[in-house]
């Protein structure tokens, strides 16, 4: 099936699954260390592939066992299963590294800043005590969890984009955190539209489009609707993008939907945001989204 195919089914999952997509943030969290108690350092190939591809280029450990330790002790997940760590560590270079170095004007050197130190990955989602589950986390801009890595297979275009649509949406919270967007303007944007605490799960894709956001969990605050938009930039066709968020419905068409009006001024105010934010990625932050987009599309086909 065709990526682009593929993206346009993936916007309009049930909200069954919608509800699934939440991401965590934590303010005040410090790195673990990476070596404890005069450890000696691991020999195995795994271990060595990781410390040369990440930790002695981008400063960023990659755990996988003992994954416990790294998620809240009234949550749970499992470890992921050994033989998919290695082609995630590659997938994480092709759709995340490879496409931020070629889009930044500071080329790799904006990665070797700005990267997290630590990536946790996850066989499965967080299962929270509210029998809802957590796809991604974003720590203090200092820990990225990667989740449901026993989904991985080799050509599931289905999985990758899940997979780093959240891990793009939980970057942004990063590049937030370092360069200080200005979420308050963007919030005057959709300012009565967000929803209360908790309720973005009764919204669903259209009702979010109506807010001028472009997911229901974009709903839930201004932060997690730069990091929707920003993430739904980068991962998805850019005709598909302009069909689904930005271009208006022929409201006088037969069959056109009792809500048309709404539609249309929802998208405008998706475009207004889509504008504010690739002006700065480009301008404040020295990345060029439209060739981060078109370079991770390529990487994952």
């Amino acid at each position: 099936m065709k990526t682009q195919n593929i993206i346009k089914q993936l916007l309009f999952l049930s909200l069954g699954l919608i509800i699934l997509l939440g991401c965590d943030r934590e303010e005040t969290l410090q790195p673990t260390p990476i070596f404890e108690n005069g450890e000696p350092e691991s020999t195995d190939e795994l271990d060595q592939f990781l410390k040369i591809e990440f930790r002695d280029i981008y400063g960023c450990v990659i755990h996988y066992k003992f994954v416990d330790k790294f998620i809240d002790p009234t949550k749970s997940a499992v470890p992921p299963r050994v033989e998919v760590v290695r082609p995630i560590a590659e997938l994480i270079k092709e759709a995340w590294i490879k496409p931020y170095n070629k889009a930044s004007n500071q080329g790799d050197e904006f990665l070797k800043t700005y990267f997290p130190a630590e990536i946790v990955i996850l066989g499965s989602p967080i299962f929270n005590n509210d029998n809802t589950i957590t796809l991604g986390v974003a720590d203090s801009g200092v820990r990225v969890t990667l989740t449901q890595a026993n989904n991985y297979a080799p050509g599931n275009t289905g999985w990758i984009l899940q997979t780093f649509r959240t891990l793009h949406h939980e970057f942004a919270h990063i590049v937030d955190q370092n360069f200080k967007f200005d979420i308050e303007a963007f919030f005057k944007i959709s300012e009565d539209s967000y929803t209360s605490p908790g309720s973005w799960t009764q919204e669903d894709e259209e009702s979010a489009i109506i807010r001028g956001m472009v997911t229901p969990y974009a709903t839930s605050a201004p932060s997690e609707d730069f990091a929707e938009i920003m993430a739904r930039i980068i991962t998805t066709d850019p005709a598909v993008f302009e069909s689904t968020y930005i271009t208006p419905a022929d409201c006088s068409v037969a069959g056109a939907p009792a809500n048309c009006g709404e539609i249309n001024k929802g998208k405008a105010k998706i475009k207004q945001k889509y504008d504010v934010v690739v002006k700065y990625m480009k301008e404040q932050v020295g990345i060029d989204l439209f060739v981060l987009r078109d370079e991770f599309l390529n990487n994952i086909n």
